[in-house]
């Protein structure tokens, strides 16, 4: 279960391999991916916003024209017109003619021109001449065609080197890209500092609790995380829970083997003195005391299974536990002996028992006379011990046949089982009534029970008594 120090992982990982630089590397990727995503919108939007200022700068260069004298301008001045204005020709068109109110600026014979009409332009026309703008091939130029809002004329056409727009694009492209990287990096900055504020740090702190915690998982503890969100701090709280359990778990094994170690030498000693004692017994049943004669076979049948108890403790100290002596039993007799043990030191207490003369079980006789005089001990017990007791203690027990199985009902008028233990009345050192109780009678109990593939149970409790059920296969 131990870890050792050497193994764990954060201690050793690098910046980008840790949850860290993870979340700073995917941001800034997933910024930068959203920035590409738009980039084509950007870039259509751009082209047509080059395309609409070079026709109004066309527009405002016709206005001088028409303000000159005759309407008519020098070639210098059309020339500087054009080149203010980067348009290498403009061409309008009345109602009934149509003329070339600023000669070209270059000689555009032999010149290939995409005609790109802004009167009827689709979504993606933008879009896609953007990118066929950008990556044509040289020398060509743009004929625009669009409706004139500055002047009387019905329809305009602006020739303008396709090359400008070309530069234009491929500028905004680097000033896009160089943004993007930007502000990918100052996302993804404030995402990881984000991030690593309410999540990577809580996790970083809980991770070391872990790692304590399987270092020494008996006395280590997992602190509290502060700050974090509501799925950190509930993932600490289920921990610390998990950590007490673990914890409890790993003592309460290690007191078993300290009391498995301690109760093997004493069950050693006990063996031999209940050997001594059991020589001593067939000694009494020489007597001719009538009193000794009737005590005697009792006596020396309690010794004989204290003796193998012992033994079995001991084997299961080395081993597995015995398996049960299964067999034909008629618990009537066996039910009768074991009530007689059970109610040794409190003979004031009524015993019955309601079941045919005949009542055939499968199941091992010693089993059933440990789990019937532990019921009936606990019965008379905890009867003896209730305070300002005014009525008579009585125990019944019921047996009869039900299927396939033959079930033993004992019940009292005793105090009951408190509230306080029932949910772990089974469990061994958890669940006692008795105030001296170790809590090992029941759980040893039900074990034995199972072990003769039946079972035990608390079927009625409540202030006017208790009431336990055990359940063993029938004899065929």
């Amino acid at each position: 279960m131990n870890v050792p120090a050497s193994e764990p992982v954060a201690a050793r990982s690098s910046f980008f391999s840790g949850l860290r630089g993870r979340l700073l590397i995917l941001t800034a990727a997933f910024v930068f991916l959203a920035e590409l995503l738009i980039y084509p919108a950007l870039a259509g939007i751009y082209r047509n916003g080059w395309l609409v200022q070079r026709a109004q700068a066309a527009q405002i260069a016709v206005l001088a024209v028409e303000a000159a004298p005759d309407g008519r301008v020098s070639d210098e001045l059309s020339r500087q017109l054009l080149s203010s204005a980067q348009v290498v020709a403009v061409v309008v068109q009345g109602e009934e003619s149509r003329e070339m109110i600023l000669a070209p600026s270059l000689d555009l014979t032999g010149a290939e021109i995409v005609t790109i009409d802004l009167r009827k332009q689709g979504m993606l026309d933008p879009v896609i001449g953007a990118f066929g703008n950008m990556f044509g091939p040289n020398g060509r130029f743009l004929r625009i065609i669009l409706t004139p809002d500055m002047t009387h004329d019905v329809e305009m056409e602006v020739i303008v080197p396709e090359s400008a727009l070309k530069t234009g694009l491929l500028g905004f492209s680097r000033t896009l890209l160089v943004v993007s990287l930007i502000v990918s990096a100052v996302v993804g900055a404030l995402v990881y500092f984000a991030i690593y504020r309410l999540v990577v740090r809580p996790m970083q702190g809980l991770t070391r609790s872990i790692v304590r915690f399987a270092e020494a998982p008996e006395g280590a503890e997992i602190k509290t995380v502060q700050g974090g969100s509501d799925e950190i701090q509930r993932a600490n709280v289920a921990l610390q829970a998990m950590q007490k359990t673990v914890s409890a778990a790993f003592r309460q094994r290690k007191r078993l083997a300290d009391l498995g170690e301690a109760v093997a030498k004493i069950n050693h000693d006990l063996r031999n003195s209940l050997a001594a004692a059991q020589i001593v017994s067939e000694g009494l049943s020489q007597s001719e005391d009538p009193r000794v004669k009737r005590a005697a076979p009792r006596l020396e049948r309690a010794i004989e299974r204290a003796i193998g108890l012992a033994e079995a403790t001991l084997r299961y100290g080395r081993a597995e536990p015995p398996s049960p002596n299964i067999g034909a039993v008629n618990l009537v007799p066996a039910i009768s002996e074991a009530a007689q043990e059970g109610l040794t030191g409190w003979p004031d207490i009524e015993w019955k028992l309601e079941a045919p003369q005949a009542l055939a079980a499968s199941a091992d006789p010693d089993h059933v006379h440990r789990i019937v005089a532990n019921l009936v001990r606990n019965a008379a017990r905890a009867i003896a011990e209730q305070p300002e007791r005014k009525c008579q203690g009585r125990i019944r027990a019921r047996a009869f046949q039900q299927g396939e199985q033959v079930v033993v009902e004992i019940s009292d008028n005793g105090p009951g089982v408190p509230n306080a233990v029932t949910s772990r009345l089974f469990q061994p050192f958890s669940g006692s009534a008795s105030r001296d109780g170790a809590g090992l009678g029941l759980a040893i109990a039900r074990e034995l029970a199972r072990g003769m593939n039946g079972d035990l149970e608390l079927s009625s409790n409540g202030e006017d008594g208790a009431a336990f059920t055990l359940r063993v296969p029938a004899a065929a």
